[in-house]
């Protein structure tokens, strides 16, 4: 076996344990979603293939680019190694704080007008969410009204918390969760949509994780990442199917997406990374951080922008077949920050993230426990496309789209989330086992 393989998959390694330790030390999941998610569409996707468990991406995505081979894929590999090693060095220098562990009791002190303004908000965007899906997009042709139902993910994760605070008491409160939680995982599964719908599944576990200590922890998490990668490579299969909205028939052939995942054939950011590996800076100059102004200008409508560029080394070049339909392979974050500068957009870029997720991850910590919890699932869960890469300005409108209905809910309740805020009462007095 190749030795650069090897020193990447005993550097990745390495940072999986460490991650590991991180976790029952402080508490602390990012770290070991970085190192899990990185290892597996990775060196993991790698060995896969070479072992022929599957198969590189078919050349018809690459629009007549040199179809991968594994020379190429072995050239990128240490790319993202030395990127995930920045990125969770950042992360770990920087965080200093120990996340606490929730009491689940308090919010049972709030009025009741609370809870039925919080059941009145789910009620309300469950309806627009369910009418963006049909007339609203037809009329509007808008992509924020396409992605308008990915605010029931936040609206799922807010009445989840509540119920396990203890804030839902009557069979219509809780009934009005349920629908909601379902129509957020029935909108977000897809064959287009899956790690929308793994981040449902991260976020509403996390949400539910807070109130218990590490090792408890961990159990559920991992429960809640084998429903998420069960159901990701069920997507995988839709992908395949004549009909893609064929949910129920995904479903029972169960055995071919037990071979996706085995391959990691929907984990195939190595793939793009490759691929992109292909483009800068033989075809394209480096984009030197107009990937991520993109976030900024994305919103800005063509009507009023006729001019405005274009995203995506696959639009630049004029590489999209309109016949082929909607291609991309995602190439990782570290695919989109080689992309933005090369290896020195790695450092850079690897570097700024990790200060900004650390910084994100304190201030969460200081909010109100209710906020935290919900906030630290969508965060979480956030992290999933976050890293998959791609299309940035997409992933973040992700985000604020899933966020928005928690803003509202926090920017209405601000005064008594503030006062009833009470650390000495919220936070488990048990500090966090340092044992392993």
């Amino acid at each position: 076996m190749d030795t650069l393989f090897l020193l990447v998959v005993f550097i990745q390694t390495a940072l999986l344990v460490f991650a590991i330790v991180w976790f029952f030390r402080r508490n602390d999941e990012v770290p070991l979603i970085i190192a899990g998610l990185t290892m597996f569409f990775s060196s993991y996707r790698y060995y896969a293939v070479t072992h022929g468990w599957g198969e590189w991406v078919e050349t018809i995505y690459t629009f007549g680019l040199p179809p991968i081979a594994d020379e190429d894929a072995l050239e990128v590999l240490p790319l993202i190694a030395f990127g995930e090693l920045v990125l969770m060095a950042t992360y770990c220098l920087r965080m200093r704080r120990k996340l606490p562990v929730i009491v689940a009791e308090g919010l049972q002190r709030l009025p009741p007008r609370t809870v039925s303004s919080l059941l009145i908000l789910g009620i309300v965007f469950f309806f627009l969410s369910e009418y963006s899906r049909g007339a609203a997009f037809n009329l509007t042709n808008s992509s924020y009204v396409f992605l308008l139902p990915l605010t029931t993910i936040g609206m799922a994760t807010l009445l989840v918390a509540a119920w396990r605070f203890g804030a839902l008491h009557t069979p219509f409160q809780k009934g009005v969760c349920l629908l909601i939680v379902t129509a957020a995982a029935y909108n977000n599964f897809g064959a287009f949509l899956r790690f929308q719908f793994v981040g449902l599944v991260i976020g509403i576990t996390v949400v539910l994780s807070v109130f218990y200590a590490p090792r408890q922890r961990a159990a559920a998490l991992l429960l809640g990442t084998l429903v998420a990668l069960l159901a990701f490579s069920v997507g995988g299969v839709l992908r395949q199917a004549d009909n893609v909205n064929d949910k129920e028939g995904a479903f029972q052939n169960l055995s071919s997406s037990w071979e996706r995942l085995m391959a990691g054939e929907d984990a195939n950011m190595l793939d793009g990374f490759a691929i992109v590996h292909f483009v800068y800076p033989e075809l394209m100059d480096f984009t030197l951080g107009m990937e991520h102004l993109e976030v900024l200008i994305r919103p800005i409508p063509r009507e009023l922008w006729p001019d405005k560029p274009v995203g995506g080394y696959v639009n630049k070049l004029g590489l999209r077949d309109a016949s082929q339909g909607i291609v991309g392979i995602s190439p990782s974050i570290y695919g989109s920050f080689y992309g933005e500068g090369g290896i020195i957009g790695i450092a850079v870029l690897a570097i700024l993230y990790g200060l900004g997720l650390a910084a994100v991850t304190e201030w969460m910590t200081k909010l109100h426990p209710f906020l935290y919890s919900v906030m630290r699932g969508l965060f979480v869960a956030w992290m999933i496309p976050l890293l998959r890469g791609g299309d940035l300005p997409g992933i973040y409108a992700w985000l604020g789209m899933s966020s928005l209905t928690v803003l509202i809910f926090a920017w209405s309740n601000r005064r008594l989330l503030k006062q009833a805020n009470q650390p000495a009462t919220w936070l488990s007095p048990r500090p966090v086992s340092l044992q392993i």
